[in-house]
């Protein structure tokens, strides 16, 4: 047997590898999640705020012809 090659792996150090790479793989699928979660959130609470401003926008829109008797107060 010639030194320069390395002795097969031994199934003990398979298992470590695979659940390292589990691990791994757990933790950047949980931050993976967790940052669209909160992209997905921070859209929606934009949209929310626009919708806000739209309808605030609406409402004083409907409130200045309100009635027939606008007339009577001047602009």
């Amino acid at each position: 047997m010639d030194k320069s090659q390395a002795p097969p792996l031994q199934p003990a150090s398979r298992s470590w590898s695979r659940w390292i790479f589990a691990a791994f793989m757990v933790i950047a699928l949980f931050l993976l999640w967790s940052e669209h979660r909160a992209h997905v959130l921070g859209w929606v609470l934009h949209a929310l705020v626009g919708a806000c401003v739209l309808l605030l926008y609406l409402n004083t829109r409907a409130c200045e012809h309100d009635g027939p008797d606008d007339d009577k107060f001047p602009p």
